[in-house]
C-alpha cells in the first residue's frame, strides 16, 4: 500500500476555499445519494430474488441471458398444457421487466455518464458522484494535496475552471474509448487527474510525502513530483493496455492528466501566471495600507483633522500593529487638542514597537511618551519588556525606574507579582538592598494575583534576600537555593595610563608554607554563571556548580611572565579559593583554577579582547561574592598590571603564605 500524505509546499497564503467547497461539494453529494443507493440496491435484489425463484421453480421457460448460467435448463413436464407454459412464460418475461426497469433506474445511471447514452448534464454531474467510501476518500485526499497548492497559485477564478474542463476532458476520454459502453462512469478522477498533470508541470521538484506498508515494514518516504506522478501516468497506461483496470476508468485519469499538464505548459509559455494570474491575486491579498495611509495624511494636511482621525481608525482597526497609521494618528489628536486620547495612542504605540521586536524604536516611543504624556501609564507588560530590556543593556537604574512606575500605576494587575518578583531581585542582585528587595518580594508572594505556583518560586528569592541581611554569612553553610536570575558580568576599571610603573615581579625566594598546608589546585574550565554561582566544566567533560557563597579568596596572576603585562594571554590564571570547610580532609587550600582561554561564557562575548573579558569576569565575581582579593583587588584587576611570578611553584607557594592562619578572622578586603 502506497498513499501520498503531504507535500512541501502545502503552505498557502490564504485559505483554499474553493478547493474546500469541492471537497465539501462532494462529500456531501456522497453522503445524501448514499441512502438512495443502498435504497435501489435493496430493491433490485428483491427483484432479482424473484426472477431466481420462479426460474427455478419454471426451470423449462425461456431464461434471460445473466440467468442461463445459475438456472440448468430442462425439458417441460409432459402432461403439463402449452397455454400454461405460455402463461408462466409471460409471468417470468413480467418479473424480468421490472427487474430491468428498477435497476436502470439506479442513482448511478441517472446522474453519471454513460457514453452509448450521451448527455449534456451527466459530463457535470458524474464529477460529483462516487462509488463508496474508498473512491471518496481516495480522490479526496488527492485533490486536497493538489488542489489546495494550485489555487494559491493560479488564483480562485481560474483554478475552478481548470477542474470543472479537466473532469470534461476526462470524461470525453473514456468516452471516445468505450463509445458503446453502457456503465456509468462517476467519480471527479478526471479532474483531479488534470490538477495533478498541471502540479507535475507547475511544480515539478516539490518533494511529496508517501506512507508504504507492505507486509510488516511500513514507514514514510518522500520522492520529487517530477518522479512520483510520471510513474502514475505509466500505470495508468499499463492498466488499460492489460485490460485490468477492474472497473477503474483509467482513460479518464489519462485524458484529465494530459488535459491539466497540457494547460499548466501553455501557461508556462506564455507567462499567464506572472502577467495576470499572479498580479490578481497579490491585488485581492496584499493589504493597501499604504494608499489607505496615505489618504488620511491627506485629509490630515487638508485640516479635515476629524476624517483623518475616521480614516486612521478603521485603519488601525484592520491593522492594530501598524506603527506609520498609531503614529499618525497620535499627530492627528494632538492636533485637535484632545491630549488625553493621543496619550493613549501613544501608550499603544509602544507595544507595535513590541510587537515588531523593535527593542530600539520601543524604547525610544517609551521616552519621548514619558515626556509628553506622563499621565497617562504605559501596559504593565511593555513597561516590564523595558526594564528587561535595560537590565540587559545594564542600564540599572532606569531599569529600577520602570519597575517603580509600573507597579504604581498598575497594583492590581495580573502582572503585578511579576513585576515584584523582578524589581526585588535587581534590588537583592544588583543594588544590594536586600531589606527593600525582602519588603518587595514578600508583596510578591501574597499579592491577591500571585498563583500558588508563583507563591512557592517566590520563596526562593525571599529566602536569598533574609541570608543577605545576615551581618556576617558563614561561608560553611548550604549553597543558597537556586535562583533563574541572570548575573551581569560588571566591567572592570579602565586601565591606566601607559606611563603608570609597573610593580616589580614577585621574587622567586619566598617564604616557606605554614603548618596549615599547600594549595591544592583543581583545573576547571568556565562555561555560565548566574544568581547561584559558577557553571564549571572539569577536563572530563563534566560540569557542575560552584556556589558563590563558596569562593572566600580570589588570586590572578601571570605566570612566566616577567612584567605582568595583560598582553600575555595564555599565562593569565585565576584561582579561586574555597572556604575552610570545603577544604578536603588532607591539609591544605583547595581552589578552582582558572585560564584567561578557557573563558567560554556567553556573558563575556564581544568583549574587544580575552584579557578584557578576564577582568570583566574576575570584576563580576568580586562583586558578587564579596570574597578577599589576594594580594588587592586592583592587583586582581590588572589595574597596574598582574603579579608575575616564574612558575606555578612559586607562586602557590607566595599564596598560602599569605593566607591567614585556619581560625582567624579573614582580613579586610583591600582596594
Amino acid at each position: 500500500m502506497l498513499i501520498p500524505i503531504g507535500h512541501e509546499h502545502q503552505q498557502v497564503t490564504r485559505l483554499p476555499w474553493v478547493t474546500i467547497t469541492l471537497v465539501a461539494a462532494n462529500v456531501a453529494a456522497f453522503l445524501l445519494t448514499l441512502p438512495l443507493v443502498n435504497q435501489h440496491a435493496e430493491e433490485v435484489r428483491l427483484r432479482a430474488l424473484q426472477v431466481v425463484q420462479f426460474a427455478r421453480e419454471h426451470p423449462y421457460l425461456r431464461l434471460p441471458k445473466q440467468f442461463v448460467r445459475v438456472i440448468p435448463a430442462r425439458r417441460p413436464p409432459p402432461n403439463l398444457a402449452p397455454e400454461v407454459i405460455a402463461e408462466e412464460q409471460v409471468r417470468l418475461d413480467s418479473l424480468m421487466s421490472q427487474f430491468q426497469a428498477r435497476a436502470s433506474a439506479s442513482v448511478y445511471r441517472t446522474y453519471g455518464y454513460i457514453p452509448a447514452e450521451p448527455r449534456l448534464l451527466a459530463m457535470f454531474t458524474s464529477m460529483f458522484m462516487h462509488g463508496g467510501w474508498l473512491h471518496l476518500i481516495g480522490n479526496m485526499l488527492f485533490l486536497w494535496l493538489a488542489g489546495g497548492s494550485l489555487e494559491d497559485r493560479w488564483g480562485r477564478v481560474f483554478f475552478p475552471v481548470l477542474y470543472v474542463v479537466s473532469g470534461v476532458a476526462g470524461t470525453l476520454t473514456h468516452a471516445a474509448m468505450h463509445a458503446q459502453s453502457t456503465m456509468p462512469l462517476v467519480g471527479a478522477s478526471g479532474a483531479i487527474a488534470g490538477l495533478m498533470g498541471a502540479f507535475l508541470v507547475r511544480q515539478a521538484t516539490t518533494r511529496i510525502r508517501f506512507f508504504y506498508w507492505i507486509y510488516f515494514f511500513r514507514g514514510t518516504f518522500h520522492a520529487p513530483a517530477y518522479v512520483a506522478l510520471p510513474l502514475w501516468l505509466l500505470q495508468q497506461f499499463a492498466m488499460a493496455r492489460s485490460g485490468q483496470a477492474g472497473g477503474v476508468a483509467v482513460w479518464a485519469h489519462i485524458g484529465g492528466f494530459g488535459f491539466g499538464a497540457l494547460v499548466a505548459i501553455v501557461i508556462l509559455m506564455t507567462g499567464l501566471e506572472a502577467k495576470v494570474l499572479a498580479p490578481a491575486i497579490q491585488k485581492k491579498t496584499t493589504w493597501t495600507a499604504s494608499d489607505r495611509l496615505a489618504a488620511a495624511l491627506g485629509k490630515l494636511d487638508r485640516g479635515d483633522t476629524e476624517g483623518a482621525i475616521k480614516d486612521l481608525e478603521a485603519l488601525l482597526k484592520a491593522k492594530p500593529d501598524n506603527i506609520d497609521a498609531r503614529t499618525s494618528l497620535i499627530d492627528a489628536h494632538a492636533r485637535r487638542g484632545d491630549q488625553a486620547a493621543a496619550g493613549r495612542e501613544s501608550a499603544r504605540l509602544v507595544g507595535a514597537y513590541f510587537k515588531a521586536r523593535d527593542m530600539t524604536g520601543a524604547m525610544a516611543a517609551a521616552r519621548e511618551h514619558k515626556q509628553t504624556y506622563r499621565d497617562v501609564p504605559l501596559a504593565l507588560r511593555d513597561q516590564l519588556a523595558l526594564a528587561s530590556d535595560c537590565e540587559k543593556r545594564q542600564e540599572f537604574a532606569e531599569a529600577a525606574e520602570r519597575y517603580r512606575e509600573a507597579l504604581a500605576s498598575w497594583p492590581d494587575d495580573p502582572l503585578a507579582p511579576k513585576a515584584l518578583m523582578a524589581y526585588g531581585r535587581l534590588l537583592l542582585q544588583v543594588f544590594k538592598e536586600p531589606g527593600e528587595a525582602l519588603a518587595l518580594l514578600e508583596q510578591a508572594r501574597i499579592h491577591p494575583r500571585a498563583t500558588p505556583e508563583f507563591q512557592q518560586a517566590s520563596l526562593a528569592m525571599i529566602a536569598m534576600a533574609k541570608d543577605a541581611l545576615q551581618p556576617a554569612p558563614d561561608r560553611s553553610e548550604a549553597a543558597p537555593q537556586i535562583s533563574s536570575a541572570p548575573v551581569v558580568a560588571e566591567a572592570p576599571p579602565p586601565p591606566p595610563p601607559p606611563e603608570t610603573r609597573m610593580p616589580e615581579p614577585v621574587p622567586a625566594e619566598v617564604p616557606a608554607p605554614p603548618s596549615h598546608g599547600r594549595l591544592l589546585p583543581v583545573p576547571m574550565r568556565a562555561v555560565g554563571l548566574d544568581a547561584r554561582g559558577l557553571q564549571l566544566q572539569d577536563q572530563q567533560g563534566r560540569t557542575g556548580l560552584l556556589p558563590w557563597k563558596h569562593v572566600a579568596g580570589i588570586s590572578v596572576v601571570t605566570i612566566g611572565n616577567s612584567d605582568g603585562s595583560a598582553q600575555a594571554a595564555d599565562s593569565l590564571i585565576l584561582d579561586l579559593l574555597m572556604g575552610p570547610n570545603s577544604t578536603p580532609a588532607r591539609p591544605g587550600v583547595r581552589c578552582v583554577r582558572l585560564s584567561v582561554k578557557d573563558l567560554t561564557i556567553p556573558q563575556l562575548q564581544g568583549e574587544s579582547s580575552p584579557v578584557r573579558a578576564f577582568q570583566r569576569f574576575v570584576a563580576t565575581i568580586l562583586k558578587v561574592t564579596g570574597a578577599t582579593p589576594h594580594p588587592s583587588r586592583d592587583a586582581c584587576l590588572g589595574l597596574h598590571g598582574f603579579p608575575s611570578f616564574p612558575d606555578l611553584a612559586t607562586y602557590e607557594a607566595d599564596l598560602v603564605a599569605t593566607l591567614p592562619t585556619p581560625g582567624k578572622d579573614r582580613p579586610a578586603q583591600s582596594g
